[in-house]
């Protein structure tokens, strides 16, 4: 039998042959063993690569190659190359590759591991100037022997390995478990390695066991590394945890201040609307007060003037709330039974005197189609008509010509309404920004035609509210024309009751109305104006005295201002549709100064028929006493009747 022994590898490993069978046993241990150091670090190679794909951090990638790299140099000290038959050109270039690549990655992988860059950044810059020179020396091997790159891996790699323990040493006192096990798992083979080197260089007495020193070793670091790897994944956890939990904690905080804020802003903007309308609504009364009073013609002038100045100032107020509004999205519509003729009767009184001052041609149809009575938002539908037709009389030179058609769409409950006119009309760039805030289609149109540019924004962000569209049907140098489309509800109209049957008897039964204002003067206002309807009227200056009056007795209206001291409005409402068991279905009306969509939602739910806002035009206030309190008055004078009949006949 012979065998014979040939050293690739600068590392004594002494055999003893004392029989055939002690041999065998001898190769099956060594076997054995090798197969069993390379099974750890495969199995720890596989599980890493699987975390790497579920965790998509690099660090496990490093980690894979390191590993990789030690099984292959674990193989190349148990005799690979005799297992796979290689050359010894062969494995001389594989070890010294490995030699080289390990320290080089395993740098990498320290670095990142024990988080050198943040804590300790010139330190990461270092190591990775030394990565360069390892990888310099890489593309230089084939031109050094095997001992000279086994000599610098060995020299220079101990010393930047040992260079990482101080900072191990103060991650671990840090409690970061990641530095423990790496310094649990990586001296063993610091101490492998050196013995290896010594021993190769015949200053320590060789041992059969040498070739396993760095395997073993290998095998232990790559366990505890892998470990480092698992506890850091629980660390990662944990801070994302943190992390979350202040992110939760801060998003809190941000929606609370923010809720805050809408409110600050909410109360600002109530406290400015009530402001500038009360005297807008003092304003208006005394002129529909003035109205028949008996004026020369200068004077007649100063009133028409004065009179537009105060509807314009009210609309500018109003619309710069509803487009606050309309960003926030709490455009709200309150459909409602209105006439649609007689809102173009007011758009047309309300621009008659800006059309004749320009001058310009202002005209208004409605076709026959159209219903006399429908159910919608006529409120809001009244706010994106005046947008449009001060939009359209606004843009029209002088001589030109405004037209406003009302149609209803064949076959369906829509109401379309074309406003024409004859300006320079839209180019088309400037399509879509004119639906666009505070945008006039070209600079320099603010100071020619006046306005902030929140018509046609506010009047489609209206029109959407209301369930419907707003577009530009057609424009041209001639002229533009927008559509607005909106769907209505279909009124089943009752007959109206005759003014005359509104008595019992000899008793004329005249409507009996409770104004709730806490302003003296537009409290005496609104009476003087009922008055001149024909009403008679009582005034009380809060919530709780109103609660009080219902609760004495009936009335036939209740004008309901809504901010006053003591009780406010909507709550006073509440009150009356509990308590006051003679006005639990009287009509209440709220004539508030604040005009945002939210406020008359709250208005309406609070129990209140009605929402208007200051200020409260004559020819409105006539309106809701027809529609309200002489409606109850007839609807209470039947009821007289049918119970007087009842007794006749008994």
């Amino acid at each position: 039998m012979l065998i014979r022994f040939e050293a690739n590898f600068p590392i004594s490993t002494p055999v003893k042959v004392v029989d055939q069978t002690a041999l065998v046993h001898e190769a099956v241990l060594h076997t054995g063993l090798s197969v069993s150091l390379a099974s750890v670090i495969f199995a720890l190679t596989v599980y890493n690569l699987f975390l790497y794909f579920s965790i998509r951090d690099r660090i496990y990638l490093l980690y894979v190659a390191v590993a990789v790299g030690v099984l292959l140099y674990s193989l190349t000290l148990t005799n690979l190359q005799s297992y796979l038959g290689m050359s010894e050109e062969q494995f001389n270039w594989l070890g010294k590759t490995l030699l080289i690549l390990m320290p080089l990655l395993s740098i990498q992988f320290f670095s990142r591991i024990l988080q050198l860059k943040t804590l300790f950044p010139r330190v990461d810059r270092i190591y990775k100037f030394i990565s360069a020179i390892y990888l310099c020396i890489l593309v230089a091997t084939p031109f050094f022997t095997f001992k000279t790159v086994a000599f610098l891996a060995a020299s220079v790699g101990i010393v930047v390995y040992l260079s990482f323990v101080p900072f191990a040493v103060i991650q671990a006192k840090n409690k970061y478990k990641p530095a423990l096990y790496f310094l649990i798992g990586w001296i063993p083979l610091i101490i492998a390695q050196n013995i290896t080197s010594l021993e190769s260089l015949n200053i320590l007495k060789g041992s059969p066991w040498v070739m396993y020193y760095i395997p073993g070793a290998m095998s232990w670091e790559m366990a505890l590394f892998s470990l480092a790897l698992a506890s850091r994944i629980k660390i990662l956890r944990d801070e994302r945890d943190t992390l979350q939990a202040q992110q939760i904690e801060v998003s809190e905080k941000a929606r609370k201040a923010l809720e805050s804020s809408n409110r600050i802003k909410d109360d600002f903007l109530n406290a400015v609307s009530h402001e500038l309308r009360t005297p807008l609504h003092t304003i208006q009364g005394q002129l529909d007060l003035l109205r028949e009073a008996p004026l020369n013609r200068e004077q007649s002038n100063a009133f028409r003037l004065i009179e537009y100045a105060n509807l314009r100032m009210t609309r500018q107020v109003g619309g710069i709330l509803d487009f606050v509004d309309a960003q926030e999205e709490n455009l709200l519509s309150s459909p409602q039974v209105f006439e649609p003729q007689s809102l173009f009767d007011l758009l047309e009184y309300e621009f008659r005197e800006t059309a004749r001052a320009k001058p310009v041609s202002l005209a208004f149809g409605m076709e026959d189609s159209v219903p006399g009575k429908v159910f919608m938002d006529g409120l809001m539908l009244e706010k994106v008509l005046y947008q449009l037709i001060d939009n359209a009389v606004k843009f029209t030179p002088a001589g030109g010509e405004v037209l406003v058609r009302g149609s209803r769409l064949t076959d369906d409950s829509v109401l379309r309404i074309l406003v024409s006119d004859t300006g320079p009309g839209i180019p088309d760039a400037q399509r879509e920004k004119v639906f666009q805030a505070f945008r006039q289609g070209e600079a320099g149109l603010t100071r020619r035609y006046g306005g902030v540019g929140l018509g046609l924004p506010l009047a489609s962000s209206l029109a959407n509210a209301l369930g419907g569209a707003m577009r530009v049907l057609e424009t041209s140098d001639h002229g533009t024309t927008l559509e607005v489309t909106v769907p209505y509800g279909d009124v089943h109209q009752s007959e109206d009751h005759d003014p005359d049957q509104l008595n019992l008897g000899d008793v004329i039964q005249v409507p009996r109305v409770l104004v709730v204002e806490d302003d003296a003067g537009n409290r005496m206002i609104l009476r003087k104006q009922l008055e001149k309807i024909g009403v008679i009227s009582e005034g009380v200056q809060n919530g709780l005295e109103a609660v009080q009056a219902a609760m004495n007795e009936p009335w036939d209206m209740i004008i309901m201002d809504c901010q006053m001291p003591v009780m406010d409005g909507i709550e006073a409402t509440r009150e009356i549709r509990l308590k006051a068991a003679a006005n639990l279905d009287t009509p209440i009306i709220a004539v508030t100064a604040n005009a945002s969509e939210s406020y008359r939602l709250q208005c309406l739910e609070a129990g209140m028929d009605d929402y208007c806002t200051k200020p409260l035009r004559m020819d409105k206030l006539q309106r809701l006493v027809t529609h309200y309190a002489e409606h109850r008055v007839f609807t209470r004078v039947r009821e007289q009747r049918g119970l007087k009949d009842s007794l006749i006949d008994s």
